[in-house]
């Protein structure tokens, strides 16, 4: 995230009372700074709290905002970047992106083909359940609490008259990669982090049929609810029944449509 001039000392102040600092761990298993910079912010984002098209503040002033150093800013922007939440201008500085009329419907009338189905379906059920698993056995406070904040987000946004499914899908995959950190294995998170940017388009697609948005809801609360429980085979299995159901709703999108690349 490259500093740029012009961010006034409300705005900073604004950033100082929305986000506050971060928490280092001696708990390895503690959700990363980078991490926590990156859930913040996205909520932030979310949220509506910073608008589209607005500056972040730069990344020396986020150091000092989130008391961390400027590595750990790069790293979160990074994350945010690859989600599609925010844009990065050479000497401009980092700005939230804005999400036009388009960009919230589908592409057409087609399902997004970034991967094949049937591949990534099975890739996500060989990885996804055991992060449950290890999530159920290993999950800090700290992950737990995010968990059940990102839960309860999607359930409110999916509640909403009109629903932003270009947030929704966002969210659902935030849900996704603090299961992943949770687990406390690097590789792991960083395999399902790829999954989820191929999903993302998919997702946000399907999500749009009728009872999918209601029915993941539920899922993800199921989810969370054993991973706090601390049920590795409720958890997995919880897992397990969300893959099959969202895998489920793809497929039935695909099988209308012309045959995916």
């Amino acid at each position: 995230m490259a500093d740029a001039p012009g961010t006034t000392r409300t705005d900073v102040e604004t950033w100082l009372a929305a986000a506050p600092r971060v928490k280092r761990s001696a708990d390895d298993r503690a959700e990363s700074l980078p991490a926590q910079i990156e859930s913040r912010i996205a909520q932030l984002i979310e949220l509506g709290t910073v608008s589209p098209g607005a500056r972040l503040p730069s990344e020396r002033e986020l150091a000092r905002i989130f008391g961390v150093s400027r590595l750990a800013v790069r790293e979160a922007a990074n994350r945010l970047e690859a989600r599609g939440l925010v844009v990065v201008r050479r000497g401009a500085g980092s700005f939230v992106a804005v999400r036009t009329a388009a960009d919230s419907e589908p592409a057409g009338e087609r399902l997004p083909a970034t991967a094949n189905l049937d591949e990534l379906a099975d890739v996500r059920m060989l990885l996804e359940p055991a992060a449950a698993d290890w999530a159920a056995r290993r999950v800090s406070r700290t992950s737990l609490a995010i968990l059940l904040r990102i839960a309860e987000r999607f359930e409110e946004a999916a509640a909403s008259a009109e629903p932003r499914f270009d947030l929704l899908a966002a969210s659902d995959i935030e849900l996704h990669l603090e299961i992943a950190h949770a687990a406390d294995n690097a590789l792991l998170a960083q395999l399902i982090d790829q999954l989820q940017m191929l999903h993302r388009r998919q997702l946000e697609w399907s999500l749009r049929r009728p009872g999918r948005l209601e029915a993941t809801a539920v899922e993800h609360r199921r989810l969370v609810d054993a991973i706090a429980a601390g049920d590795p085979a409720a958890a997995r299995e919880a897992m397990v029944a969300h893959l099959t159901a969202a895998a489920a709703s793809v497929r039935a999108l695909a099988s209308v449509e012309a045959p995916l690349d």
